[in-house]
């Protein structure tokens, strides 16, 4: 598992003073990307990778809201699943809640420069395979 931290910028909520539905797709991509900076993995977002993960599942259950200002701390777990990449994310806003706001689930193809879906590169399966998957958060749904 991998723990990613985010602070809530003002620009990130609505009228209502909380964090705009939409941004939670960007947080969970935000620390996807620094779970892949940390496991040397940060070529395939390149353009000129040889492959890509394109993302072909989006799900989010959001339970409170954000504030601005919020310290949030995004748990990512990623898997391999035959031919597609995992990731599931666990926010809670730190100073608030020690129970989660929001759970996500992204589910990923890898395609090549052709934009071809192929198996996922053996160095991403080899790191897959190593990654401790500690629960399936989103059994209930």
């Amino acid at each position: 598992m991998y723990r990613y931290i985010h602070r809530v910028q003002f620009y990130e909520t609505d009228l209502m003073g909380i964090v705009h539905h939409s941004n939670y797709l960007r947080f969970y991509e935000e620390a996807r990307v620094a779970w892949a900076h940390d496991r040397g993995l940060i070529d395939y977002q390149k353009p000129e990778s040889a492959f890509q993960l394109a993302v072909i599942e989006t799900r989010v259950r959001h339970l409170l809201p954000a504030k601005f200002g919020d310290l949030c701390e995004v748990d990512v777990q990623a898997r391999i699943e035959g031919a597609k990449v995992v990731f599931e994310y666990k926010m809670f806003c730190m100073a608030r809640t020690k129970e989660p706001i929001s759970y996500a689930k992204t589910v990923h193809a890898a395609l090549d420069l052709n934009l071809k879906v192929i198996k996922p590169p053996l160095g991403l399966r080899k790191i897959l395979e190593k990654e401790t998957w500690t629960e399936t958060w989103l059994s209930n749904w």
